[in-house]
């Protein structure tokens, strides 16, 4: 395969062309020079994409949890799945090897990425006893190392996984920087980073079939209008915004015209879709044919809605504010109305307190504030919540069973040091489910304070 069809180079071959003295950065003609009887294939990137997409919506049957860091390479989260791990590969190969994708697979399975990705080289089931083997003799450009770092690691000797792990992880960083702590880490077999799984496509299209083919510009127009109004309305119940919409019009005589119109705000308001697509259709030099069918689609989304605030106004009426507080107070009852004061403390529990909530201080201008708000905050759980927490080296490596991938801290406070075991650490944690806790050491015990949304 080559990457373009003139004077383009060899960016992937079969083991027959490798055979007949083809590889990969010859030219084409150096390529047809070496095996004549090669057929060469363009490599199209917008059809390889459209594939590989495709083989991801096959791959969300195995798992729903999928991380495709590039094109060709997919992560699978399968625990949890009712089924033996032979059982999953194989069904994994299936289905992307079947049609319509119809693409070559091999398929790994180990309990971190770069072993899975090392796995999949050999496509077969690494054990978790034997991984650590396994990946010492696997070459070092499974890392994806920079190309004069790995000519400075190959300088010494460096040339596989279990000899740059074999390596003092403070020496690297000194003379590679803090990136090779990873590099030492996942030589080791170390994974913290989560699954960043992608989100999952949304089709969401409206269609319409004419009794009479026509050519006019106001009939397909009027056709467009209420196919946008049933889009949107699709979007907004789902909860989405269009990003890129492409209309499509079938030809009385066959054949398809498809237009497609880049929103530049991502949005799901009907008026704006449907004027982006009234000027992409007016700038067009005409119809060409008469059409009797048209499909509007949403084929890029994104996520969507608008929260609703209590009251809409930043100043409300001092009334509707009471009447909305009295709702409140009817449904959650008069002791639920409170409000946070804030105090100066060292422990964040002791940094607020709930008082009365009272209207006059509400509507007063000194508690209204202006600026940024905050991007996380942390959310106080009303009591602390005891929980086990492993250690490693000292260090928080897993909560309540979940495993830690990010850790802050610590940091102590005693409050009261005039008294013995007053001290408590405090640790910001980042889970593997994606969770951002807040938790302390207080002597052997571990607790959950809160945590941040």
């Amino acid at each position: 395969m080559v990457d373009k069809p003139q004077r383009g180079r060899v960016i992937a071959l079969s083991p027959a062309a490798y055979a007949l003295g083809v590889r990969a950065g010859m030219s084409s003609v150096q390529a047809a020079a070496a095996a004549p009887e090669a057929e060469a294939l363009v490599h199209d990137p917008a059809a390889a994409l459209l594939r590989w997409e495709e083989a991801l919506d096959r791959l969300d049957a195995s798992s729903p949890a999928i991380e495709s860091p590039r094109p060709g390479v997919a992560y699978l989260d399968l625990r949890g799945i009712p089924a033996t791990l032979e059982e999953q590969r194989t069904k994994m190969a299936r289905a992307i090897s079947a049609p319509p994708c119809a693409l070559p697979a091999r398929v790994g399975i180990a309990s971190t990425r770069i072993a899975a990705y090392a796995a999949a080289r050999v496509d077969r089931i690494i054990e978790p006893r034997y991984e650590a083997a396994f990946l010492a003799a696997q070459p070092l450009r499974l890392l994806g190392l920079p190309a004069e770092d790995h000519e400075r690691l190959a300088l010494f000797g460096v040339r596989r996984l279990g000899e740059l792990s074999a390596l003092p992880a403070g020496a690297l960083a000194r003379r590679f920087g803090t990136q090779a702590l990873r590099w030492h880490a996942l030589a080791r077999g170390e994974d913290r980073q989560p699954l960043r799984p992608r989100p999952r496509r949304i089709a969401i299209e409206a269609s319409a079939q004419a009794e009479e083919a026509t050519d006019r510009l106001e009939a397909i127009l009027f056709a467009c209008r209420g196919l946008i109004d049933r889009l949107a309305a699709d979007l907004q119940r789902a909860g989405r915004r269009c990003a890129r919409m492409e209309l499509t019009l079938g030809h009385e005589r066959g054949g398809e015209q498809r237009l497609r119109c880049e929103v530049a705000s991502p949005t799901a308001r009907a008026e704006v879709l449907f004027a982006l697509l009234r000027a992409r259709l007016e700038g067009m030099p005409g119809i060409g044919a008469a059409v009797n069918s048209v499909r509007a689609e949403a084929v890029r989304v994104e996520g969507g809605g608008t929260p609703l605030p209590l009251l809409a106004e930043p100043s409300p009426d001092p009334e509707t504010l009471q009447t909305a507080l009295a709702r409140v107070a009817g449904a959650f009852g008069e002791q639920r109305l409170q409000r946070a004061e804030l105090h100066e403390a060292f422990r964040p529990e002791a940094r607020f307190a709930y008082v009365p909530f009272e209207l006059s201080a509400a509507l007063a201008p000194a508690n209204r504030r202006d600026g940024a708000r905050p991007t996380a905050h942390l959310r106080l759980l009303e009591s602390p919540r005891e929980v086990p927490v492993r250690l490693r080296r000292g260090v928080p490596c897993a909560v309540d069973g979940d495993d830690i991938v990010e850790v802050a801290g610590p940091w102590r406070t005693a409050e009261c040091w005039w008294r013995q075991g007053s001290e408590r650490d405090d640790y910001d944690v980042q889970t593997g489910g994606g969770a951002i806790l807040r938790i302390a050491r207080a002597g052997a015990r571990w607790y959950v304070l809160g945590s941040y949304a």
